[in-house]
């Protein structure tokens, strides 16, 4: 009988495909899961990546923020020697002019010693004169060794000065680069831990999705089993019982 034969062909057609997606369906669930696992496994990764950036970006505040105290105790410290070194130098100006005067008193009362003991025709009162004119002449020796030292600490100082002034303006230039890395650094940070709260909400909601999705796919796929196991049953049975009819 032709039309029977026709549709036990289309049953057994209707059970392969059945089959077909028994085998599809079945794993489904467990495919959502690994996606799932991936999914959970690739955000923890970034999540991990974000609190490493943190911990590095808080080292780098951490820093900069030891290095600006720095340069402001130099900044400090450089000030005070260029205004103590300033004041030192007038002081030494002051000093060295007043010894030249004195220098210059002491010259002026040689030369006029000198003057009288070539005048002087009593032996006696020349030596007396040549005396004094030997204890001028040893306190001149006194003051110009003094007028020379003075010289140096001035000529120091006025080499110390300028180096000062440069090692100011270096640490004030540095602290100002410093104070713009940190603000950076700062704004940095802040931007990360806004990022790493909203992953940390994204995941949570994530996971939960993920429950749902994971729990619907598992009963969806029980469900489309045993439907697909109970379709194929039947369609057995009417293929068995086409087959006893054409027995």
């Amino acid at each position: 009988m032709p039309g029977v034969s026709v549709s036990k062909d289309a049953l057994s057609k209707v059970k392969t495909a059945l089959n077909d997606y028994h085998i599809d369906i079945s794993g489904f669930a467990s495919r959502i899961e690994q996606q799932s696992t991936g999914i959970s496994k690739s955000t923890e990764f970034e999540m991990r990546k974000i609190s490493q950036q943190i911990e590095e970006t808080v080292a780098t505040i951490n820093r900069l923020r030891e290095k600006i105290s720095r340069l402001a105790e130099v900044i400090i410290q450089t000030k005070n020697e260029i205004k103590s070194s300033e004041k030192k130098l007038e002081m030494l100006k002051d000093q060295l002019e007043a010894k030249q005067n004195e220098a210059k008193r002491l010259k002026e009362r040689i030369a006029e010693l000198q003057k009288a003991a070539a005048e002087t025709r009593d032996a006696e009162a020349r030596a007396r004169i040549q005396e004094q004119i030997s204890q001028l002449q040893s306190q001149l020796s006194q003051v110009e060794s003094e007028i020379r030292r003075l010289k140096d600490e001035i000529s120091d100082l006025k080499e110390r000065i300028p180096q000062l002034q440069r090692k100011l303006k270096e640490a004030e230039s540095d602290k100002i680069k410093c104070e713009d890395e940190l603000q950076a650094a700062e704004r940095r940070l802040d931007r990360l831990k806004n990022k790493q709260e909203r992953m940390k909400a994204a995941l949570v909601k994530l996971n939960e999705n993920m429950e749902t999705v994971l729990s619907a796919s598992k009963s969806f796929e029980t469900r489309a089993t045993s439907k697909a196991e109970k379709s194929v049953g039947n369609i057995d049975k009417c293929i068995a019982a086409i087959d006893a009819y054409l027995a």
